[in-house]
């Protein structure tokens, strides 16, 4: 699949119920306040800042660390797998 230059490219993805639910609380009262701002835009800003903020190892450890953390409340991500710790 070609993407066109400079057009977003369309995801599928799964977020907790409470990230679903602020993502899209930010993005209501941001049209509520006249922006037009959807739950793209913040989930676009937040890997933005993401990116910015971490790389390489402390990237690779927070995100184990996410996962196995998440995978005590929502046992269905350990079935794709679970990383291990870092030593």
């Amino acid at each position: 699949m070609e993407s066109k230059p400079n057009a977003y490219q369309k995801v599928t993805t799964s977020l907790t119920p409470e990230q679903h639910q602020w993502v899209r609380q930010v993005a209501a009262k941001a049209q509520l306040e006249g922006l037009s701002i959807n739950a793209a835009d913040v989930i676009r800003l937040a890997l933005d800042r993401l990116q910015e903020q971490l790389s390489g190892q402390e990237l690779r450890d927070a995100l184990v660390a996410h996962v196995l953390k998440e995978a005590k409340d929502y046992p269905g991500r350990a079935k794709r797998g679970l990383p291990r710790k870092p030593p």
